[in-house]
């Protein structure tokens, strides 16, 4: 393998691995969600972040992975936060 081929080689692996990451950051936005709108009721509307964390965590995620996923869903405008530990769906 010549230098050329290497450096393609990298390239590549470069590039799936961004494509790895940026759909494991898809499927956390997506259980997060899923888990939002299973504690979210009708009357409410809200819930409470720690509700959320604790079930996030009950399946898995970190808590820095939790809060990384509320930074990013807020920054896309799919949830909102109404008061002080309280999320809602936007």
């Amino acid at each position: 393998m010549d230098e050329a081929d290497f450096e393609e080689l990298m390239r590549i692996q470069r590039m799936m691995a961004r494509r790895v990451a940026s759909e494991s950051e898809t499927d956390s936005k997506i259980k997060l969600m899923d888990i939002i709108n299973e504690l979210v009721t009708d009357k409410n509307k809200k819930v409470h972040k720690e509700a959320v964390l604790l079930e996030a965590q009950a399946q898995g995620m970190s808590e820095a992975e939790v809060d990384r996923v509320i930074r990013s869903l807020k920054d896309d405008h799919m949830i909102i936060e109404p008061e002080e530990g309280f999320i809602r769906r936007a």
